[in-house]
């Protein structure tokens, strides 16, 4: 349970939202996607909100939504 914890919260460091920038990255939305595929939307999410905030949330969830063009 801890490697697990530890996992997400090196995942979502990396994604550096101590900005909680408004639109991510496409290499941070990568790393959320990887992160989500990896753990599951619903573990990835609660770390964030524990963790980063609400901002950073809703920021993850606008590269989740967000569909690329041409695809």
């Amino acid at each position: 349970m801890a490697r697990f914890l530890v996992a997400i919260g090196a995942v979502l460091q990396l994604t550096n939202f101590s900005l909680a920038q408004s639109t991510p990255n496409p290499a941070q939305c990568d790393q959320i996607r990887q992160a989500v595929a990896t753990y599951g939307y619903v573990a990835a999410k609660r770390h964030a909100l524990a963790h980063y905030g609400i901002e950073a949330v809703r920021a993850g969830d606008r590269c989740l939504t967000r569909r690329e063009k041409g695809t």
